[in-house]
Parts: C-alpha cells; sequence; structure tokens
C-alpha cells in the first residue's frame, strides 16, 4: 500500500470515529433539559459540523422515536434539518461561516420553530420561556465552539486563559447542564463528568483550577436539574482540597476528592440524592484514574499549552529585549547629534592667519612688510596654497612674497609648523569621527541584534511546563543531570523542543529524537546541535512540511586550486536552513580568506539567532576594520523556513538568485554593494513562499545570465534533479568561458518537495 492509500484509510477511520462520537453526542443530547425544556444541543451539533448532520439526525431520530417521544423533538428535529442546510447551502467554505453569523442561525432557526410550535399547539408560558432558553444556550454553545475550533485550526492547540478560556467555560456549562438531566439508574451522567473533569484541571492548576470547575458544574446542573444543584455544590470545596494534593500524584488527588466529598456529605445529611452524588463522585474518580496518562498528556498540552509561568517570562523577556534595543536606538540618535554638533563647531583655522598671528602681529617692522593689507593677504594665501600643495615652503617662497621681510627663514619654519599641526588635527579628527561611525553602528547592530532575540522570542506561543520537566527529566536519566529542557509550540502551530546542557552531547541523536517524539507525543526530526565555548545547544523540531535536495558545483579559474568563493549550509533546526555563497575580491589565496571570513561569521552569527539584516550589518563592519589594505566579499545568504513553506533572500554584491517555476525562470537581486566598502551596507532583501517543485539557483558572478537561461531552457517545464543540473550548469559555464577571463564558478541548485506523509490535521 502506498502512501497515499494509507492516508485516505487514516482519513475513512478519522470519519467513522467522528461519526460515532457525533451520534452518541446527539443520542445523549436529546435526552438531556435545559431550562425546563428538552434541551437542543443536537441541533447545535449540526450546526458546528453540518457535513455530519445526517449522522445527527438519524441519532436524535432514534431517540425520540423510541425513548423520549417524538413529540418532544419536532424543534430540534426541524432545526437540524434546516442549519444544515442553510450552512452546508450558504456559509460552508466561505468567509461567512464565522462563529457568530453560524450562532446567529442557529437561535433564529430554533426560536422561529419555538414559536411555531407554540403557536400550534398549547404551551403554557413557562414552556414557551424555557424553550427561548434553551435556543440561547444552543446558540452560546455553537458560538463558544466554532471560536474553539478556529482557534485549533490555527494554532494546533486551545490555551486556555482569556477569551479562550470563557468560550470553553460555556462549552463546558451548555454540555454539563444538559448532561446533568440524564440519569442512569443511581449514575447522574453531567455530575459524573463533572468529577472527572474536575479531577483533571486540579492536577493542572491546583486548588483555584479546582474549586473553579466545582463551582461551574454547580452551575450547570443548577440549569439542567435545578433539584440536584445544593449537593453539587459541595465539588466547589472538593476540588479546591483535593487540588493541593496535586503534586503527590493520581491515586493521591482522587482519594482525596472522595474523602472530602464524602465528609461533606455525611455532615450536611444530604438526604437520598447524597448517596447519588457520592455514587456520581466515585464514577467520576475511577473514570479519572483510568484515563491513560498519555492520552491525559496530549490533552493537557492541547488545553494548556499557553498558560505556564514560564509563558508569561518568555513574554516579559521578549518585551525586555525590546524596550533595551529601542534604549540603544535613542542612544545611537543622540551620539548622532553631539557628533553633528561637534562638527559644526570645529571649524579649521587658515595657515595664514596662524603665522601672521604669531610672527608678524609682535613684528617692529610689520609696517613695512604690510604696508598694503589686501596685497599682504594675498601673499599669505599663495604661500598656504604652496604648503598645501608642496607639504611646505621654503626661504626662498617667502622672500618672493615678502622681499622687505627680516626674518623669511623663521615665517617659513612657522608655515610648516603649522602645516605639520594642521594635519595632525586633521587625522585625530577623522580618526575621531571613524570611532564615533564605528561606535554608531555597533549601537545599531546591537539594537538589531535584541530586537531579533524579542522577535524570536515573541513567536513562542506557549510552553509545556509539564512537557519540559519530563524532557529534563529524561536527560537527568541519561547522565546529563544538568540539562535545562523547554517544550514550545510557535505562532505558526509547530512545537520545538529546546534543550541546553554544559559540555557536549555525546549520546545518539536518534535515541533523542524518539524518546523526546514518546514523552511529547509528537514527531520530531533528528536534533540540531550547536555549541559555543562549554555550553551546547540542542533544537528537536517537529517534522516540517517541506523537505529540500541540493546540488552543488565549485570551480577554481586557475590552476592552483584555490577558489576565491566559499559555500556553506547551516542547520537552524529542521525547519530553518540556511545557505552561505560569498566571493572575495579577485581570486586565489587572498580572495578565499576574504570569503571564508564572510561566510565563518555569518554562520555562527545565524546559528545564535541573529538575523541576516543584523549579521550582515556585522560581518560589514568587521571587513571594514580587518586591516589597513581593502578588504571586501559578496555575501549571499538564502534562509528556508520548512514549515511555514518560506524562503528569503539577502544580497549584498552578489549575482541574482533564480526561481524556477512551472518552467518559469525570475531572477532576484544584484544589485546592492559588496560588505566592507561603505560605513552602511544595504542589502537587496526579498520574501518568496515556497510551492512543491520550486527550484532556487545561487551562484557566483562566474556564471554568466545567459549560461543560466540557456541550461534551464533545455529543461522545458521538468524538474530537474538538483545534483546532476548543477553539475551540467557547472561544465556548460567553465567550457563556454574563455580561460583567461574566467572567474571563480560556484552553483548550489535546491529543490522543494512537499512531505505527503506530513499533513497537519485541522481538527
Amino acid at each position: 500500500m502506498n502512501v497515499k492509500t494509507q492516508e485516505i484509510v487514516g482519513h475513512g477511520q478519522g470519519d467513522i470515529i467522528k461519526i460515532a462520537a457525533l451520534s452518541g453526542a446527539a443520542f445523549v443530547f436529546s435526552a438531556g433539559y435545559a431550562g425546563g425544556c428538552p434541551s437542543m444541543l443536537n441541533t447545535a451539533l449540526a450546526a458546528v459540523y453540518p457535513e455530519y448532520a445526517a449522522a445527527v439526525f438519524l441519532s436524535s431520530v432514534v431517540y425520540y422515536i423510541f425513548v423520549g417521544g417524538f413529540a418532544s423533538g419536532v424543534i430540534q428535529l426541524l432545526g437540524i434539518m434546516t442549519v444544515a442546510v442553510l450552512s452546508t447551502a450558504f456559509f460552508r467554505g466561505s468567509k461567512k461561516d464565522s462563529p457568530l453569523l453560524t450562532s446567529a442561525l442557529t437561535i433564529m432557526v430554533l426560536l422561529l420553530f419555538s414559536i411555531a410550535v407554540s403557536a400550534v399547539t398549547y404551551s403554557a408560558p413557562e414552556t414557551v420561556i424555557g424553550r427561548g432558553i434553551a435556543s440561547l444556550i444552543a446558540g452560546g454553545f455553537v458560538y463558544a465552539y466554532k471560536s474553539l475550533q478556529l482557534e485549533n485550526r490555527m494554532t494546533h492547540m486551545i490555551p486556555i486563559g482569556g477569551v479562550n478560556g470563557v468560550m470553553t467555560a460555556v462549552v463546558y456549562t451548555a454540555a454539563v447542564s444538559s448532561l446533568a438531566s440524564v440519569s442512569l439508574g443511581v449514575l447522574n451522567l453531567g455530575r459524573t463528568v463533572g468529577c472527572a473533569v474536575l479531577l483533571c484541571i486540579a492536577r493542572r492548576y491546583r486548588m483555584t483550577g479546582g474549586a473553579g470547575v466545582g463551582a461551574l458544574t454547580a452551575f450547570a446542573v443548577f440549569i439542567g436539574a435545578s433539584p440536584l444543584a445544593g449537593n453539587t455544590l459541595l465539588l466547589a470545596t472538593s476540588g479546591l482540597i483535593c487540588g493541593a494534593f496535586a503534586e503527590l500524584g493520581v491515586l493521591a488527588v482522587a482519594l482525596s476528592f472522595i474523602s472530602v466529598c464524602a465528609v461533606g456529605l455525611a455532615t450536611i445529611g444530604s438526604g437520598a440524592d447524597g448517596w447519588h452524588m457520592f455514587f456520581d463522585v466515585m464514577v467520576g474518580s475511577l473514570a479519572f484514574a483510568a484515563v491513560p496518562q498519555g492520552l491525559m498528556r496530549r490533552a493537557m498540552s492541547l488545553l494548556f499549552g499557553g498558560v505556564s509561568a514560564s509563558d508569561n517570562v518568555g513574554r516579559a523577556t521578549a518585551s525586555r529585549l525590546g524596550f533595551v534595543s529601542a534604549s540603544l536606538g535613542e542612544i545611537r540618535s543622540q551620539l548622532a547629534l553631539v557628533t553633528a554638533a561637534m562638527d559644526r563647531k570645529a571649524s579649521e583655522r587658515k595657515l595664514s592667519e596662524t603665522v601672521f598671528d604669531n610672527m608678524c602681529r609682535s613684528c617692529e617692522l610689520r609696517c613695512i612688510c604690510h604696508k598694503d593689507p589686501v596685497r599682504s593677504s594675498q601673499h599669505f594665501n599663495e604661500l598656504e596654497q604652496i604648503a598645501m600643495q608642496f607639504n611646505g615652503v621654503s626661504d626662498s617662497d617667502v622672500k618672493s612674497s615678502f622681499r622687505d621681510c627680516r626674518f623669511p627663514e623663521l615665517i617659513a619654519d612657522s608655515f610648516n609648523y603649522a602645516y605639520k599641526n594642521y594635519l595632525d588635527s586633521r587625522a585625530a579628527r577623522l580618526h575621531i569621527t571613524e570611532l564615533r561611525t564605528l561606535i554608531s553602528e555597533q549601537l545599531c547592530s546591537m539594537e538589531e541584534i535584541l530586537s531579533d532575540l524579542s522577535g524570536r522570542i515573541g513567536r513562542i506561543r506557549s510552553v509545556d511546563r509539564e512537557l519540559s520537566e519530563r524532557v529534563g527529566g529524561y536527560l537527568s536519566r541519561t547522565g546529563y543531570r544538568n540539562a535545562r529542557a523547554s517544550v514550545y509550540l510557535d505562532d505558526a502551530g509547530f512545537r520545538h523542543v529546546e534543550i541546553f546542557i554544559s559540555g557536549e552531547y555525546i549520546s545518539d541523536r536518534m535515541e533523542l529524537s524518539l524518546a523526546v517524539s514518546d514523552i511529547v507525543d509528537c514527531m520530531f526530526d533528528l536534533p540540531v546541535i550547536s555549541k559555543a565555548d562549554k555550553l551546547t545547544r540542542i533544537l528537536l523540531t517537529e517534522q516540517p512540511l517541506y523537505e529540500l535536495s541540493l546540488g552543488s558545483f565549485c570551480a577554481s579559474s586557475t590552476d592552483n586550486g584555490y577558489s576565491g568563493d566559499t559555500f556553506d549550509t547551516v542547520a537552524l533546526s529542521s525547519c530553518e536552513s540556511c545557505a552561505l555563497l560569498s566571493d572575495g575580491m579577485g581570486t586565489g589565496k587572498r580572495a578565499k580568506l576574504d570569503s571564508m571570513f564572510a561566510v565563518s561569521l555569518a554562520s555562527k552569527l545565524l546559528s545564535s539567532g541573529v538575523s541576516m539584516r543584523s549579521s550582515l550589518r556585522l560581518i560589514n563592519t568587521v571587513l571594514k576594520v580587518k586591516g589597513w589594505e581593502e578588504s571586501f566579499a559578496t555575501l549571499d545568504m538564502l534562509r528556508f523556513d520548512l514549515c511555514a513553506g518560506t524562503a528569503e533572500l539577502l544580497k549584498a554584491g552578489a549575482a541574482p538568485t533564480y526561481l524556477y517555476r512551472d518552467g518559469v525562470l525570475k531572477p532576484f537581486g544584484g544589485q546592492a554593494f559588496p560588505a566592507g566598502i561603505l560605513d552602511h551596507c544595504s542589502p537587496d532583501e526579498f520574501m518568496i513562499k515556497l510551492y512543491d517543485g520550486d527550484v532556487l539557483l545561487m551562484i557566483s558572478d562566474g556564471v554568466s545570465d545567459e549560461k543560466v537561461r540557456a541550461a534551464f531552457s533545455e529543461l522545458g517545464e521538468g524538474r530537474p534533479d538538483p545534483k546532476a543540473f548543477a553539475q551540467t550548469l557547472g561544465e556548460l559555464a567553465m567550457q563556454t568561458e574563455i580561460k583567461a577571463h574566467r572567474d571563480d564558478i560556484t552553483i548550489a541548485v535546491f529543490a522543494v518537495n512537499y512531505r505527503v506523509n506530513k499533513q497537519k490535521s485541522d481538527i
């Protein structure tokens, strides 16, 4: 059986399970009451899942015909058919398929049929009011459930917090209120479910969660079966107390809950219903204890991934990094203002003015040499020009301008001394200006790096503390006792595990990936391991939607084997990877040194979480101050996000990058200056959305545009093999170029493929 067949079978099994679950829920809801009237939550199920309305309708018909009486379900059955038809015809798959519109449709349909049935048959006023209340409860259930469903589609989790917490409470209250009116012998279904849910929440949220769910359960029971609400209020107190035993495990939570309920029922003398409630508590506790821990962890991760203390710390850290980044930006702006003000004040004094003040102003014969001030000023300006042009003046230059001067040697020495001071002062000012520019550039780089880190932390949607502790515990058991692990969900809905250990990780990477996948209940790719000093970072990422195939070719322009091009790939995670290509100035060893330096520094910065733009800014600064000799290199960076299906390009003096899609070739970039020439390097930047079958081509300037287009034209609309195509294009560029004018050649071909066996469900 191939992969596609397996997927069809998997989807078929999923549909069967969903149909069975919805049919059972519709049957139970048909037996429930809300506001003293039959529950209408089965109609709400048809509004939420119109594609399964037939199963909901048939299950409800079975109940009303064989158990509850057909007359009691006329409104609900008519509502199921009408809502399903209208939703499928007008809302399904369109922008109108929103929680608010679907909820409004459900309420309007149910109220319309309630009024019609009340008008045709005699109904007591309390019955009419009860039908209205049941319609509103069904509409509220639809709005809350579809809101949570939409959240789950986008993030693959339903974090209970803020608005989501309110929506979850509405769904829980509506469901339990309907179940509370259903009794199976001595067992009340609503209270039993409420007890099991209470214990789950109490184990996660301790006392606060247990008390809150207990109060919600009592309120829901009051709506569905008000005579039972008095005893049910005891659940709030029991949930508060049993939450204190959450650290001791499942058994301790269940036993403490049962004990508190038993003592409370015995104390208040609850009558016959007290025994029924105690039976509900026992069954609910047993159900809680019987749930497999793997299923429990999966449900907890789905519901509570975004409401841990570490999540709040992450948000605060992101905000603080952003604040520090903004502060550095203000300091840089103030430094620029001070520099501009100092440059305006530092007006250079003329050499002639300095010499006149030092020598001529106090001379007794000044009236002879300077009897004509205009001619005297012209002569001094001529001497100053001579000094600037020939790096000094001589005695004869002074005598030719001032024939009556008695001290031409002193005037010449004064000019030369003033000119030397002028050169020293100018060099000092240039040096200070360069230092200010360098400091400003470094502040700007720090500002961008902090902003990058803030953005990365801000993209963490939620952190699962329990799973993080379990992964850390596994590493401790395998010998890494100082390991710190974090399991989090990003804003695209993909799970990541980040681990930091002191020293080196020497265990098997495959074993780690399988163990963490089992703990988190999610399939991870092999970990990406990076080191900095004595600290090791291990990053595991959920298997991405796309995968890459790489083919490369490299050739030197000379016979000595030294190519001035350097190409490298950096795996940041299984979702993120970067390709780096640099072409050094000229050819040979010197060009190779510059390009290797640029690629090596970029690799380290990108692996540390620095963005491509910030990395380029730092590399540009380092190349400018690397030595007195001119040193620059092109830099071509291509970042793939295989989870989101995007590619980012950043090009500084690099040759164009080509996108080949459906037989069409499109170039990107090729206009910006290389790094290391200007104080500020402004790169070309592009963002590309990736699709299955795309091909991206990175080249150095040794490969001409004509050769690229000629190689792709031979493919037609076919999909090239990356390795074979890189070799073919490289040989074509070498054969057709004149060897005397041939440059170093580097080619990297990336083929993008969609992983058909990796599809995220949109429950």
